[in-house]
């Protein structure tokens, strides 16, 4: 009797514990470039942006299934974290197909329109084509970040050379101080950090001069091959389901209009 008690109990035991398991809730880490205005940046130890409030609001419909948690991280570190699998996820990659330890993109999160911007001493001579007419010319970049084929590949063939800097302020900072000719980032995030660091005695009466659009953009969430939990798939799913449902209801657009106006 007491036997079949025992067994009774521990049959109980684990139904429990396989039925319990199988409703708890998973925690989730996405990270994100935490120096990239407007689209994700940490402005007072609070990390927000148009990409972390479209992940948010996307993020809710996961529930109760999935507890997602967005993360800052230098753009650079969230690579290498990317890389290493000691990250699961990282947003706004653009597709690179150089970057083989992103295993799957996600949906569309928004696509960027990369243009070039340069200093009024370059901009006093004609310059519509590129990358001919930009030839011997410095240009600046965000660190880790892979803008445009255009402008990799004329780099690559010695006709520019790319200048690095840590984010926007840092690029616009070295574009209105003529230490770089021009600088590739995406219209969006250039403007809203120039009107941004409008106050700054070194940026006063700076104004953007854009010389021409070298491309659109796709950004996406990307996911590490070296990082494969068991609901991998199945989270990658709900979640590009869920940035649908955000973009057709008309959420996405309110956001992203709030942000870029």
């Amino acid at each position: 009797m007491k036997r079949q008690f025992f067994y009774f109990f521990l049959a109980s035991y684990f139904v429990s514990a396989v039925g319990s398991s199988a409703y708890a809730t998973e925690k989730v880490i996405l990270l994100g470039d935490d120096d990239y205005a407007p689209y994700s940046y940490v402005e007072n130890g609070q990390f927000k942006g148009m990409y972390v409030e479209l992940l948010h609001k996307a993020s809710e419909l996961l529930k109760p299934a999935y507890e997602v948690e967005l993360k800052p991280r230098p753009w650079k570190r969230g690579l290498a974290d990317l890389e290493s699998g000691a990250s699961f996820a990282l947003f706004p990659p653009g597709f690179k197909k150089e970057r083989t330890y992103i295993s799957t993109y996600s949906v569309v999160l928004y696509t960027e329109t990369v243009v070039l911007f340069c200093n009024p001493d370059v901009m006093a001579a004609p310059r519509k084509k590129f990358p001919d007419d930009f030839t011997g010319l410095t240009i600046g970049v965000n660190a880790g970040f892979l803008l445009s084929s255009r402008l990799i590949d004329a780099a690559k063939a010695g006709k520019i050379t790319l200048s690095e800097a840590k984010g926007n302020e840092a690029n616009i900072k070295k574009l209105a101080a003529k230490r770089i000719a021009c600088y590739a980032t995406d219209r969006g995030a250039a403007f809203y950090t120039t009107k941004k660091l409008q106050a700054d005695p070194d940026l006063n009466n700076f104004k953007l001069q854009e010389a021409l659009e070298l491309s659109g953009e796709e950004t996406f969430i990307g996911y590490s091959v070296n990082n494969n939990p068991a609901y991998k798939a199945d989270f990658i799913m709900k979640m590009n389901a869920a940035i649908e449902t955000i973009k057709k209801n008309g959420s996405a657009a309110k956001i992203e209009s709030s942000y870029l106006k």
